[in-house]
């Protein structure tokens, strides 16, 4: 009877070894892949640290352009240069005019640009833009209007159907889109409308979007058939872009920015911001 206790003992001690056994087989099993997951997370975060500091640096390169423009423009363009050391890494900056917007060229000013007068007035109630924009011939003779091209701001969208007033009845063409702010394009059909010598047409439409939006009024032209009127701002603000890309030791870019802003008068006013666009 002892004997047989013994053996039964000796038998639950075994199975208490096997236990252990099969424990420590299965941590074995274990053990790979969760130091496999461990080192993918340690390299997803290095990845992300790497990004973000990248994104670091090209808004460094931005924030150099920006002032660049606005304290010491540029005589020519494309104007290109580098920073360096900023995060570790280089940062390859282009400051260049824009010639053109949503696929359409500015043009250029004539001799007379100054007999159209453009004056705009934005008001604002429950979600809703109300725009009037006056065009006005302090010249001589007859001006036909072909083109009324407006950059807004971001946060912003068309209202469909919106445009009224005596200047343009067709509807727009709109591009972009409110993340990084739409352009809104009067096209008139020829032979395209007239402002008579001394008189004041007006252009009218809404956009929606939230309140106190910074640029609402938006920057753009009015361009004339005649040459010697040509293309005419609405403001003296002309549009610029600025490209920032941050790139590591082996010349590979991290993170890029693209940036359009409207520059004049020592004033500067973002019309759009993308990230690794």
């Amino acid at each position: 009877m002892k004997k047989w206790l013994s053996l039964l003992k000796l038998g639950e001690s075994g199975q208490a070894m096997l236990a252990v056994l099969a424990l420590i087989a299965l941590g074995g099993f274990l053990v790979i892949p969760v130091l496999n997951f461990s080192s993918t997370s340690v390299k997803t975060t290095q990845m992300f640290e790497k990004k973000l500091d990248g994104l670091y640096a090209a808004d460094a390169g931005v924030e150099d352009a920006l002032w660049i423009i606005k304290n010491d423009p540029p005589t020519s363009f494309p104007y290109s240069y580098q920073l360096t050391n900023l995060n570790g890494m280089t940062v390859d900056v282009v400051i260049n005019e824009v010639t053109t917007i949503a696929g359409e060229e500015m043009g250029e000013s004539g001799s007379h640009e100054d007999y159209i007068e453009i004056i705009k007035l934005v008001t604002y109630d429950s979600g809703i833009y109300d725009y009037t924009m006056s065009v006005s011939n302090n010249g001589t003779g007859n001006i036909k209007i072909a083109k009324i091209l407006i950059d807004f701001p971001p946060d912003l969208e068309y209202v469909i159907g919106s445009t009224g007033g005596d200047l343009i009845s067709e509807e727009p063409n709109v591009t972009g889109n409110p993340t990084i702010g739409i352009t809104v394009v009067w096209l008139p059909s020829p032979p395209y409308p007239s402002i008579p010598e001394g008189g004041t047409k007006y252009l009218t439409f809404q956009l929606s979007g939230p309140p106190d939006i910074i640029g609402v009024e938006g920057h753009g032209i009015v361009q004339a058939t005649r040459q010697d009127v040509g293309t005419v701002w609405d403001s003296t603000s002309y549009p610029h872009s600025i490209v920032s890309q941050a790139k590591d030791s082996t010349d590979t870019v991290v993170a890029a920015i693209k940036v359009g802003v409207w520059a004049g008068s020592g004033q500067l006013d973002i019309s759009c911001w993308q990230v690794n666009p």
